[in-house]
């Protein structure tokens, strides 16, 4: 029960104390903003996680969400209508929830290659709309509202971006714990077994189509509450919010934090996010540097971020996780040496780039000036990166073995607890 428990207890305790710690109004922001995100990658997760539809698409369904939401507050606010603008988002939902069953009932009769080219096409026809429905759209500069105005509750004002932040922590909490439900209940059971096999569901009676639908209807309703969460967040809605930018930003969310555990799209939400915003604001390589992240996690994490954590956590159950230190110890100082060297060649070739178009900038790092322009500067910098990338290898194969030792360890244990359990009956 405390596994289950710990993560929910973190998960709540951190969107309350966060803002407490980054209180400015930049930050706050960013806080919200990966409140949307958690609550985007969790809704990607329904379909691609438990349903194994692979969706090159569903920004639509955000995208949709957050234009009828954002429709929606202008017209309460202009007819006087005493419609809360904090349940908005349900519109939203109710839009993603709409396009969710009608391009659904299209794109999910057939799962793997064919619905992942029919959720790109789809993409690609929603995203070229919303350029040519001008009216309905904003053409390229979007349509904008003001979520300040209009009717509010428990005396709400959002003019505050602590209120807009809890406002947006309340709507991810309620939309992660409806997931959370929905992936316990016969229908989420069933997702998974699709996942896994769906010809054998079809032959113990289910209809796989109809359990496909129904997740990926469930998956636009809250991805359409998160693109309502988005509306009220940044007070506009662009074209880019459609876009397949959109659908691939969510699913590397999800792919770096971990599709297997709930909370991995959690995970890699508040990463991306924090990359897109924070990050970019110290360096222009950012997208570079989120490309090397999923490459990584792709060849040596697969299960991504959250699924390391898991891998962990009998080594820790049965307090032996000092068979893994000394390797960890020994790949620390290399890995971290070879990794600064990496950046320091990144950020030298973007400042050499910089410095043929404006002359008088010179190349700095951690405090230091480098001459970017030097043969040498760049050979002693690959030569670190390599020299240290290759001195990590003693310290992986200690920690192979001690994953083996481990691994014996706690096979032995767990057969003499059976044994023993065997014996007391």
């Amino acid at each position: 029960m405390l596994g289950g428990l710990g993560p929910w207890v973190l998960f709540g305790a951190g969107l309350i104390v966060a803002p407490w710690i980054f209180n400015s109004s930049a930050s706050l922001t960013v806080l919200s903003l990966m409140a949307v995100a958690i609550v985007f990658a969790l809704s990607y997760n329904m379909l691609f996680g438990q349903t194994g539809l692979l969706s090159f698409g569903h920004a639509v369904y955000y995208g949709l969400g957050a234009y009828f939401t954002m429709h929606a507050l202008n017209y309460f606010a202009a007819s006087h209508i005493p419609y809360p603008v904090e349940l908005t988002p349900l519109l939203g939902g109710c839009a993603g929830l709409f396009f969710g069953v009608v391009l659904g009932v299209i794109s999910v009769r057939r799962a793997g290659i064919s619905f992942a080219m029919i959720s790109f096409g789809i993409g690609i026809l929603v995203a070229a709309l919303a350029l040519i429905l001008r009216h309905w759209f904003g053409g390229d500069g979007g349509l904008s509202g003001d979520p300040t105005a209009g009717t509010h509750i428990l005396g709400l004002t959002l003019i505050s971006h602590m209120q807009v932040y809890y406002l947006m922590a309340v709507w991810c909490v309620i939309c992660a714990a409806l997931m959370y439900f929905l992936s316990t209940t016969p229908l989420g059971q069933m997702a998974n077994a699709v996942r896994d096999n769906p010809e054998r569901v079809q032959f113990m009676g289910y209809n796989a189509y109809q359990i496909r639908l129904r997740m990926h209807s469930l998956a636009g309703f809250f991805a359409g509450v998160a693109g309502g969460m988005a509306a009220i967040v940044n007070g506009i809605v662009a074209p880019d919010a459609l876009g397949f930018v959109n659908s691939g930003e969510v699913l590397v969310m999800v792919y770096i934090g971990g599709a297997t555990m709930f909370f991995g799209p959690v995970i890699g939400a508040v990463i991306l996010t924090f990359m897109q915003i924070q990050l970019s604001n110290y360096t222009s390589a950012w997208q570079l540097y989120l490309g090397l992240l999923f490459v990584l996690v792709v060849i040596y994490a697969p299960e991504g971020i959250a699924g390391v954590v898991k891998a962990h956590l009998p080594a820790v159950r049965h307090r032996k996780i000092r068979y893994l230190l000394p390797g960890y110890l020994l790949v620390v100082v290399p890995g971290v040496l070879s990794l600064l060297a990496l950046v320091f060649l990144v950020q030298m070739a973007y400042a050499l780039h910089g410095n043929q178009i404006f002359l008088s900038q010179s190349f700095s790092f951690a405090g230091f000036a480098f001459d970017d322009h030097s043969i040498w500067t760049w050979i002693v910098a690959a030569a670190i990166a390599i020299g240290a990338f290759v001195a990590c290898r003693p310290g992986v194969v200690l920690a192979k073995r001690g994953w083996d030792r481990l691994a014996e360890e706690i096979k032995a244990e767990e057969a003499y607890g059976k044994q023993q359990g065997a014996d007391a009956r």
